[in-house]
């Protein structure tokens, strides 16, 4: 490695201080020394246009031209125009710095960068001693002295108003007769609103005044006249307080375009009028004061060289100083006034917009030709050479120093690579100009690519020195000084402020920039910017020369036989020879272009690319699903297209592509292709799969297709879910349902363990009954009904979702159980579905359970209440044994029948007692304790507690108990009162006895009601 890594022959403050962009700024020495000849033709004028007569002079011939042209008025006007920037002014210069100074000529210079108009008549006036003169002169530095910017543009618009309202119809013709005088468009200028907008920041009046007391800041443009923006034409304007005639004017310039236009003009035209009085120098006395300077000079013998870098910055004077300038010197034979030479530059665009009168006095004084610098360079001429001239003395300057060109004197350009210790390497890498002066940081390729990166987008060829230099050497220049000295340039900078022109420059091929990706990716993208630019954009990956190389910090890659590897089809084994290349048909070489440009130049992608590359991809994910996986059983692609899944007319919602036409990217998209090099290949695999040419599809590009298939797999399967209503929200619902389900039949309550939950969420219930449908309410025992008709359905969809069966269609034999287990505790976490949504498959099921739910399991609550009240209320817990006293009543009736007391209730009572031989009356503990967990006030109570109360089954003879004891408690009383009237005869010591016996148990009974009364 050579001393070249990181090097750098310049610094920022030389770079600065003698690259400048203005001509009139750098010293004679460095303007001569960054000097480069320039393009001009010759154009003929045509009106306020010109024509290019295809004949090119150089600067030499103009100064020439300039000098020693005769013309019969001994005055000559030549006019250099070109677009901003275009090198007029550097023209002007050059011209000034090579006309020898003579004692018989007066130069005057007006500098585009003193733009006051102080200046502009100092200048103009400059060395005349002269009462008249004079009294000019202080007129000029009253009226500039007086006013603030603010104040002079206020009596500016106020002096164009009364020019406007004075100017009468018969002077103007066709539609402006409309706009002038006291009721046309002088009163808008009137109005404090309308005044108010036109004297807003940014609009023309306000910066002529600004400039018309001040100079021009370097690199700032001033604008040359009005323009429709500066028309106060606000819709919001007609609102205010204006007056009738106002208003009316103001509707009718709003409603018509070509008004408008015409109204602008008119501006324009009375401009010079309204600064003329404005500025004391109204009436001809510009006029009268050049003619007098003129005289002077004529009686001294010497012509005048008026030299002007910016015809615009005379304005509000143009009229009487091109009448002055070109007025013939000559009257009745005898020189009056001094020979006048005046080389003037003007922009292209203010030179078609002229006045008449200004235009027709040019195309006289100039024998009708201009001097046009707009240098448009095309595909046959590049202009390399001139850009790698132009360019190469400025790199010099600022390496050389502008102390060291001011030494050197006007003679000679030192060339600061003369003693270069890299200059071999540095010239053999980067190039040199035909002067000598190297080229580095840039070579040919990349200037001329920077060049048109800066040209205008209308006219990509243009050359324009001022955006080369000020938009192009001197940022890039800052920027690699130190960004070479890093190791990190082409830099992020250079990267986003300089590309190739679509159309106009090759742009590094795709592939190549993938190549770089895969061999380099830690420099991919200074090194995919170094080839565009340094390389040319060569159509395979190749190092760079070594000298930008190593000054680039760029290291050389292992590229040999990269090129010679043979692609291979994804269809073709490597042990098979591989026929000739198929030759792509011109349709698909169309579309494969579209897809380069959209990869490597940043153009969008059409719509057909983008349609076929989402086809193919979209229609790749369902073919990679095997479907095995609950919730949703093999599909097709007609199920998959319905569930939203799109394989046709594919939206970028599905598959999203960066920068194709009508999207924006899709961030929810569930395929997202960014644009980089690997994804621009890709596409063209996909566009060659489409075409059947398969021979070009690389394999890497088919993994990648399945890998794209695979990752959306999730996100296909989760639409075909939301489209069957299978997603998790929708399974955790119906599997609440079926559970609350099971709890209506009695087969579960909340809080009993997972498996029994899970057992009974996929039992279709057919065995299922309920043995207590006595005890059971009405609004229960329907709601059960129900159900059970749509729960083998609700049943089969969740086996089907979470279940696994033989073919597309078999039943299913195995739940897999890791993923329906965690729903399963998902949906028992809550019984209750006031607020959950319900797939249409579960509603059927489900319509029981919800509207009036909570209603029926209070009614059945309070059902069960009454029951165990009721019974409670003949049959307290200190009782004993249920069966017990089934059989003390059994002995005590029989008793009662021996004596003939039992009365007409026994045969039901023995009904009653068969009814309940076997209860088990145990169960009225279990009953009671899970009565006493639910408050009184059940709105404290959750829809779990009541549940798990209330769904149980519980003995299926709690109705028989309560009607038994009922018949019992009303025999007893019958028999005991009996007993008792046979006791008071004397009947019978048996008598006597059961009257005991009825009397102990009865009191028994109170006792035990009395104490359970009391406990609770």
């Amino acid at each position: 490695m050579s001393d070249f890594k990181g090097y750098v022959c310049w610094d920022v403050e030389n770079v600065i201080s003698t690259i400048q962009t203005e001509a009139v700024v750098a010293s004679p020495a460095v303007f001569l020394s960054t000097h480069t000849p320039l393009s001009i033709q010759r154009s003929r004028i045509t009106g306020r246009s010109f024509n290019s007569t295809g004949e090119s002079i150089t600067e030499e011939n103009v100064l020439d031209d300039f000098l020693n042209r005769r013309t019969n008025t001994r005055t000559l006007l030549l006019p250099v125009v070109g677009e901003s920037g275009s090198g007029k002014s550097h023209l002007v210069r050059w011209v000034r710095e090579n006309i020898e100074p003579s004692e018989d000529r007066k130069i005057i210079y007006l500098e585009k960068s003193k733009t006051s108009l102080r200046h502009v008549i100092d200048s103009l006036l400059d060395g005349v001693e002269d009462e008249e003169i004079e009294q000019i002169r202080k007129d000029i530095r009253h009226v500039t002295g007086t006013f603030t910017a603010a104040s002079l543009a206020r009596r500016l618009i106020t002096q164009l108003s009364v020019a406007l309202a004075d100017l009468g119809k018969e002077s103007v013709s066709g539609k402006k007769r409309q706009l002038v005088g006291p009721q046309g468009i002088s009163l808008l200028l009137q109005d404090p609103l309308l005044q108010a907008q036109m004297l807003e920041s940014g609009k023309f009046i306000p910066q002529f005044a600004q400039h018309f007391l001040s100079d021009r800041e370097s690199g700032e443009e001033r604008r040359p006249r009005f323009s429709l923006e500066d028309l106060p034409l606000s819709p919001d304007a007609i609102a205010g307080d204006m007056a009738a005639p106002t208003r009316q004017i103001f509707g009718v310039l709003m409603s018509r375009d070509e008004l408008q236009v015409l109204a602008v003009e008119l501006l324009n035209e009375q401009w010079d009028k309204a600064v003329q009085e404005l500025s004391a120098l109204g009436g001809g006395r510009l006029l009268g004061g050049m003619q007098k300077v003129r005289k002077i000079y004529a009686r001294q013998g010497k012509e005048i060289i008026l030299l002007v870098e910016d015809f615009a910055l005379i304005q509000g004077v143009q009229g009487d100083l091109l009448d002055a300038i070109t007025e013939t010197s000559e009257r009745e034979g005898h020189a009056v006034l001094a020979p006048m030479r005046t080389l003037m530059a003007i922009t292209s665009g203010y030179f078609h917009d002229l006045p008449e009168t200004a235009a027709s006095r040019i195309a006289t004084s100039t024998g009708g030709f201009v001097y046009n610098l707009d240098i448009v360079l095309g595909e046959g001429q590049t202009g390399t050479e001139d850009i790698a001239t132009f360019v190469a003395r400025y790199l010099n300057a600022a390496r050389v120093g502008r102390g060291a060109l001011e030494s050197a004197g006007s003679g000679s350009i030192p060339n600061k690579c003369d003693d270069c210790i890299v200059k071999s390497l540095c010239h053999d890498s980067f190039g040199v100009s035909a002067d000598g002066f190297g080229l580095y940081p840039f070579n040919r390729p990349s200037l001329t690519r920077v060049v048109h990166s800066l040209a205008p987008q209308e006219n990509p060829y243009a050359f324009v020195p001022r955006n080369v230099l000020g938009s192009g050497v001197i940022p890039i220049l800052a920027d690699a000084y130190s960004a070479i000295s890093k190791g990190e340039f082409p830099s992020a900078f250079f990267q986003e402020n300089y590309k190739s022109v679509r159309g106009v420059d090759q742009a590094l091929p795709n592939s190549v920039s993938e190549d770089i990706d895969t061999h380099d990716p830690l420099n991919a993208k200074r090194r995919r910017a170094a080839l565009e630019f340094w390389a040319d954009a060569p159509p395979q990956l190749v190092n760079l020369r070594q000298g930008i190389s190593e000054a680039f910090s760029l290291p050389a890659l292992a590229v040999d036989g990269l090129h010679e590897k043979q692609q291979v089809s994804p269809q073709k084994e490597q042990s098979t020879p591989l026929p000739p290349p198929q030759k792509e048909v011109p349709a698909l070489q169309r579309k494969l272009q579209v897809v380069e440009d959209w990869a490597a130049t940043g153009s969008r992608l059409t719509t057909d690319e983008a349609k076929i590359i989402r086809t193919i991809i979209s229609k790749s994910v369902p073919y990679r699903e095997d479907w095995l996986t609950p919730p949703v059983k093999p599909v097709n692609l007609t199920d998959t297209e319905k569930a939203g899944w799109y394989t046709k007319n594919v939206k970028s919602n599905q598959v999203s592509i960066e920068d194709a036409s009508s999207e924006a990217m899709s961030a929810g998209a569930p395929i997202v292709l960014k644009r980089n090099p690997a994804t621009g290949e890709f596409f063209k695999s996909l566009l060659r799969l489409s075409a059947d040419a398969v021979d070009g599809v690389r394999g890497k590009d088919i993994v990648r297709l399945a890998s794209i298939a695979d990752a959306a797999r999730p996100a296909m399967r989760e639409r075909v879910a939301q489209s069957l209503e299978r997603t998790e929200k929708d399974l955790i619902a119906g599997l609440r349902v079926s559970l609350l389900g099971a709890a209506l039949a009695g087969r579960v309550v909340p809080g009993m363990p997972i498996e029994t939950l899970y057992a009974a969420a996929f039992d279709v219930g057919n065995e299922w009954v309920r043995p207590d449908v006595s005890s059971r309410t009405e609004a229960w025992m329907e709601r059960l009904n129900v159900h059970m008709q749509h729960r083998s359905s609700l049943v089969e969809s969740l086996l089907s979702s979470l279940g696994i069966g033989q073919g597309s269609t078999g039943a299913v034999h195995v739940v897999d159980a890791t993923r329906a287990l965690p729903l399963v505790k998902e949906a028992a976490a809550h019984w209750d579905l006031s607020a959950v949504e319900l797939p249409q498959w579960v509603k059927s099921a489900g319509q029981p359970l919800r509207a009036g739910w909570q209603s029926v399991v209070r009614g059945q609550l309070q059902e069960l209440r009454t029951l165990f009240g009721e019974i409670r209320e003949r049959f307290p817990r200190a009782s004993g044994p249920g069966d017990r006293l089934v059989q003390q009543v059994s002995t005590a009736l029989q008793m009662a029948k021996a004596e003939g007391i039992t009365g007409p209730l026994e045969r039901e009572l023995d009904s009653r007692a068969a009814a309940v031989a076997e209860a088990d009356w145990t169960t009225l503990s279990v009953l009671e304790k899970d009565l006493s967990r639910v408050t009184d006030s059940l709105q404290d109570s959750s829809a779990e507690s009541l549940l798990a109360v209330v769904a149980p089954i519980r003995s299926p003879h709690l109705r028989e108990m309560r009607d038994y004891l009922t018949v019992v408690d009303s025999l007893l009383d019958t028999a005991l009162a009996a007993a008792r009237m046979q006791n008071q005869n004397a009947v019978s010591d048996a008598a006597e006895q059961l009257a005991g016996l009825l009397g102990e148990w009865k009191q028994a009974v109170d006792d035990a009601s009395t104490h359970a009364e009391a406990g609770k």
